[in-house]
C-alpha cells in the first residue's frame, strides 16, 4: 500500500469488556457528604438545646471524638488511593463494582467487605479504599488495582473457579500456556477483556461437561469478543529528553495532497537523532485542530530507540489524508478519517480533524505502532511471504493469542500492534504478562529491537 493507517481515534477505541459502572462523580459525592454533615450539625443543635431547657446544672459532657477510618492491615487489599474517591461517600459505588466481578464468578460477596482505611507510611496517614480479602476468593492479591477494571481481584477470583472446573483438568499443557495469561493477568488489557467475555457465561459453565467447558476456555485464545479492538495501554517507558530548534520557512513543501509554505523544526534527541518536524505556515482554519511540533516531538521521544532510528521526518499535514476515501471503501466505515500514517521510507505524517485530536498517551501509542510499520518493512523487507516474516508468522500461530483484535488484520498489523506493546511498557508488570501471552513474537523483538 506505500503506506499504514492504524484504523483508529480515539473515540473508536472499545472499552474494556469488564462491565463496571462509569468512574463515580466526585462533586456530586462531596456535596452529598457535605449536606449530610449539615444535617448531623442541625441534630447536634437540637439536642444542645434540649439539654439547656432542662436546667442542667453542670455544663454537658462532650460527645466522645468519632473514631477516625481504621488502619489498613496485611489482609486487606488497597482498591483505590486516588485522592478524588477516598472518602466515605464512594464506598458503596467500589463496593458495587466488586460485588459485580465476585459474584460473577459464583462467589460470595459482603458489601461490609470494602471500607475506607488508613494507610500509614512514616508519620503519614493517607485515606485509602481497601478490601478484606476472603480467602473463598483466592490467593491474596500482591497488587493495588490502579483504574476502575479491578483487575487483580478480578484475576485471582478468576484463577480459584476457572482452574476448578473439571473441564480445565482436560486442557494439555500447550493449551494451559495459552489459556493461563489470557485470563490471569492481572493489569493487562487483554486479560480483563477475556475475563469480562468469560464471565457472560461462567454461571452456566459448571453445568456444562468436561468437553464443552474445555472447549469455552481454549475457544477464547484468538476470540475476537475476547480482547480490545485495538491496543490503548498507557505508555509507560521513559521518555528520550530532546531540544527543538528555531523554525525556518520553507516554501511550497509538498504535504500530502497539497502544496504550501511550511516550517521545518529540527527535534534533537539525546541519543543523537535529529528529526525534522513540517508544519504548515499559516494557521489552520477556524474549527480544524491539529497538534503542536512541540507534541509531535513529544511522541517520538517515546518510541523506542529502533523505531526513532528509522523516522526521517514528521509531517504535520495542511489537510486531511487524501485516501481517506480508499480506506473508507477499505474498511467498510463511510465516515472513516486517518489520524497517522507511517511511510516505509520514514515520515510519519498526522492529519487535521474536525474533532479534537486525541491526548498524549494515544498519540505518543500511535506512533509507536506506526513506526512499528516502518521498522519491520525496513529491518524485513516489504514481502511479508518470506524471510523473518515467515519466521515471525510461526511465532503467531504457536503464541495463539493476540494482543488486540487489529492486529489479527494483518500480519504486518499484528508486529506494529506487538511493537506497540513492547515499546510501550518494558520493565513494567504489565510487560510480564505480555511476554508471557506472545513469548514467541516477543523473543524475536528482545532479539533484535535492542
Amino acid at each position: 500500500m506505500g503506506e499504514y493507517d492504524k484504523k483508529a481515534a480515539a473515540t473508536d477505541q472499545q472499552p474494556s469488556a469488564l462491565a463496571v459502572d462509569a468512574a463515580p462523580d466526585a462533586a456530586a459525592a462531596r456535596a452529598q457528604s457535605a449536606e449530610l454533615t449539615g444535617a448531623a450539625a442541625t441534630d447536634m443543635s437540637a439536642t444542645t438545646a434540649q439539654a439547656r431547657e432542662v436546667g442542667a446544672a453542670t455544663a454537658a459532657t462532650p460527645a466522645p471524638k468519632p473514631a477516625g477510618p481504621p488502619e489498613l492491615t496485611a489482609g486487606d487489599v488497597v482498591v483505590s488511593r486516588d485522592a478524588a474517591y477516598t472518602s466515605a461517600g464512594f464506598v458503596t459505588w467500589f463496593a458495587d463494582q466488586i460485588k459485580a466481578i465476585i459474584t460473577g464468578w459464583g462467589l460470595a460477596f459482603d458489601p461490609a467487605t470494602v471500607f475506607l482505611a488508613n494507610e500509614t507510611k512514616g508519620a503519614a496517614k493517607t485515606p485509602v479504599i481497601a478490601l478484606k480479602w476472603d480467602a473463598a476468593w483466592g490467593a491474596q492479591p500482591t497488587q493495588s488495582t490502579p483504574g476502575f477494571d479491578f483487575g487483580p481481584v478480578d484475576a485471582s477470583a478468576a484463577r480459584k473457579t476457572v482452574t476448578a472446573l473439571k473441564g480445565w483438568a482436560t486442557l494439555t499443557a500447550a493449551e494451559k500456556a495459552q489459556v493461563e495469561p489470557l485470563l490471569f493477568g492481572a493489569t493487562n488489557a487483554v486479560s480483563v477483556a477475556a475475563r469480562g467475555h468469560l464471565r457472560t457465561i461462567f454461571s452456566g459453565l459448571a453445568a456444562k461437561t468436561e468437553a464443552q467447558q474445555k472447549a469455552s476456555l481454549t475457544g477464547l485464545v484468538g476470540s475476537q469478543d475476547a480482547m480490545p479492538s485495538v491496543v490503548s495501554e498507557q505508555v509507560e517507558t521513559a521518555a528520550a529528553t530532546y531540544t527543538l530548534g528555531a523554525a525556518a520557512t520553507v516554501k511550497d513543501y509538498a504535504f500530502r495532497g497539497k502544496k504550501a509554505d511550511a516550517e521545518k523544526t529540527i527535534a534533537t534527541y539525546d541519543d543523537g537523532k535529529a528529526i525534522d518536524i513540517f508544519a504548515p505556515k499559516a494557521p489552520y482554519a477556524k474549527g480544524v485542530h491539529q497538534h503542536t511540533v512541540a507534541e509531535a516531538a513529544d511522541a517520538a521521544a517515546y518510541l523506542p530507540k529502533p523505531s526513532r532510528a528509522v523516522l526521517t521526518k514528521i509531517v504535520l499535514n495542511v489537510q486531511e489524508n487524501p485516501d481517506d476515501a480508499h480506506w473508507a471503501v477499505e474498511y467498510k466505515d463511510p465516515n472513516f478519517h486517518s489520524y497517522m500514517t507511517a511511510s516505509p521510507s520514514g515520515e510519519v505524517t498526522i492529519y487535521p480533524d474536525s474533532k479534537a485530536q486525541p491526548g498524549d498517551n494515544y498519540r505518543r501509542g500511535t506512533m509507536i505502532h506506526e513506526t512499528g510499520h516502518t521498522w519491520s518493512y525496513k529491518a524485513w523487507g516489504t514481502d511479508t511471504s518470506k524471510g523473518k516474516w515467515v519466521t515471525w508468522k510461526a511465532a503467531m500461530t504457536k503464541d495463539g493469542n493476540a494482543v488486540s483484535d487489529y492486529a489479527q488484520a494483518s500480519i504486518a498489523e499484528d508486529v506494529a500492534e506487538t511493537i506497540q506493546i513492547f515499546g510501550s511498557m518494558k520493565g513494567t508488570p504489565k510487560y510480564d504478562e505480555y511476554k508471557a501471552m506472545v513469548p514467541n513474537r516477543f523473543k524475536i523483538l528482545e532479539a533484535e529491537m535492542k
